[in-house]
């Protein structure tokens, strides 16, 4: 009996693991995107009455996130349900088309074949609900104006003209989306005059928040036609929103302004025979210190100037949090510099010290700047200035250092209107090595002498290196590495680049990209690296 059930036992083991169902190995993947071979209407029907779309297939499709992907123009405001059924997926729609319009319906990529989610290609609907079909199209080309790169799924619309159109509360009426090379295309549209604006749309709401998207637009208004030309469009970020005291922060040792938005600068007018000492931190926070004696508030009125150039006056009321202990818990007087410690300097440069309160006192004699064992040069001995909120001071100085340069700050020599001082302090630089470093030179073709410009070296990240006003132009002392450069016509001469505004139809200024990547190696020097201007 015993063996009699081992025997069974081990069968079943045996056969079980025979009957398991695995999944096949082998055979070519499955790449082929599922086929259109049916649809009611058909494609490009003309007097289209219903309220249900149906599409079929050649294999079993999936549906994927059709709400957001399926793009509908001109923008019918018309909700649907979908069903999906093995090969087929159908649209019913709550309410029937307007008459005597063109609709397109481009699904992207939201239907998929079931086994290896393979889009479906360039799967589109035309139909028309009045007697003809729409043939305008504008097409064109969209990218970042700062880096130059393609953008990828920005809004591309066509709005209704009107003297008070604001993109940020009405959509567009076509519109369509770009691609991964910023192309778009805006196909069987009625033939008449139009705004043409691209904004990112981050949450798709195909209304534009001027506080975070970039946008960019035509000047002029256009003619959508079959011949159109195509237009190239370059995206800016402009915050044009008011700019307003978003909070303010008491406290006992300092109160805060914070604003809405960056500022580039902020005048302080102080409303009575009162003052207080004060800086902008972080382009936002406007801080104001508490030092005695003064008055339990302080009414002060701030100018504040945007990156847009608007100006905006603010009357504010300054108080701060009573003291409840003995003594006051004072933020520590900390100190930044540019260059940053450690970075390699050559035997004249530019230095500045970034304090995080206004300083009262700086004895430069005390401070000193170390060549060697036996030369320490006092800070006096260089030209040096204050900003004008007294917290960050630049030094044009000039060492014989061969191997390193050094700041000796002593603990007292430097003191905030808070009467803290910094500890001891000494900042090392190596003396930069000409070997390690190249040298780009060339010049700015095309360019009359009424153009102002900006040459610009900036990396693969974008970031600016350096940045010089004429030309021929020569960048020095640049590390091993891959470089473009750009040119920005500096149209209001402000040494610096201006973005546009939409409401104002004043594009940004415009930038113009060196073709190719510059790749530099150490102890090298490239000559003739020329851009030239459009003319």
């Amino acid at each position: 009996m015993i063996r009699t059930l081992a025997i069974a036992f081990i069968s079943l083991l045996i056969f079980g693991r025979c009957a398991q169902q695995v999944a096949p190995t082998g055979g070519k993947k499955d790449s082929i995107p599922p086929n259109l071979v049916e649809s009611f209407p058909v494609n490009k029907t003309l007097n289209f009455k219903g309220k249900k779309i149906e599409l079929y297939f050649n294999e079993y499709v999936v549906v994927d996130n059709i709400n957001q992907k399926l793009i509908i123009t001109p923008e019918a405001d018309n909700p649907y349900t979908y069903k999906q059924n093995g090969m087929s997926v159908a649209l019913t729609f709550k309410k029937q088309f307007e008459d005597s319009t063109t609709y397109t319906l481009n699904f992207g990529d939201a239907i998929k074949d079931f086994a290896e989610k393979n889009p479906a290609k360039n799967l589109k609907m035309v139909f028309s609900t009045g007697s003809t079909l729409d043939s305008g199209r504008v097409y064109g080309s969209v990218k970042d104006i700062t880096t130059n790169k393609p953008i990828f799924d920005a809004l591309v619309g066509l709005y209704n003209v009107s003297d008070t159109l604001n993109v940020a509360k009405q959509k567009p009426y076509y519109f369509s989306r770009t691609d991964s090379s910023g192309t778009f295309s805006i196909e069987n549209v009625q033939t008449r005059a139009y705004k043409l604006i691209a904004i990112d749309d981050k949450n798709r709401n195909m209304l534009y928040n001027a506080k975070d998207e970039r946008t960019g637009f035509v000047n002029q208004i256009i003619k959508a036609g079959a011949d159109s030309v195509a237009y190239q469009i370059n995206m800016f970020l402009s915050d044009n929103t008011p700019l307003k005291i978003q909070r303010t922060l008491p406290r006992v040792n300092n109160y805060s302004v914070v604003f809405s938005k960056p500022i580039e600068k902020v005048g302080v007018t102080f409303m009575n025979k009162d003052t207080l000492p004060y800086l902008l931190e972080n382009g936002t926070a406007l801080k104001f210190f508490n030092v005695d004696p003064h008055p339990d508030s302080t009414l002060v009125k701030l100018t504040a100037t945007d990156s847009l150039g608007t100006v905006t006056d603010f009357e504010q009321k300054i108080a701060f949090q009573a003291q409840r202990g003995k003594e006051r818990q004072k933020d520590p007087l900390g100190l930044t510099t540019l260059p940053e410690q450690n970075k390699p300097l050559t035997n004249e440069f530019v230095y500045q010290f970034v304090l995080n309160k206004p300083i009262k006192f700086l004895d430069d004699q005390k401070i000193t700047l170390i060549t060697d064992s036996l030369t320490h040069e006092p800070l006096h001995s260089f030209p040096y200035s204050w900003n004008v909120t007294h917290n960050i001071l630049t030094v044009n100085a000039k060492s014989f250092a061969k191997d390193s340069i050094k700041w000796d700050l002593p603990k007292g020599s430097v003191i905030s209107v808070e009467d803290d001082t910094l500890a001891r302090t000494l900042l090392k630089h190596p003396v930069l090595n000409e070997e390690n470093y190249g040298q780009i030179k060339g010049a700015v073709l095309n360019a009359d002498t009424s153009t102002h410009f900006i040459v610009e070296l900036v990396d693969e990240q974008f970031k600016v290196f350096k940045s010089v006003y004429t030309s021929p132009y020569t960048f020095r002392h640049v590390p091993q590495g891959k470089y473009m450069i750009r040119i920005i016509i500096d149209a209001n001469r402000n040494k610096r680049w201006d973005t546009g505004e939409l409401d104002k139809n004043r594009q940004p200024e415009a930038i113009y990209y060196l073709q190719d990547k510059i790749l530099l190696k150490s102890n090298f020097e490239l000559n003739d690296i020329n851009i030239t201007l459009p003319k």
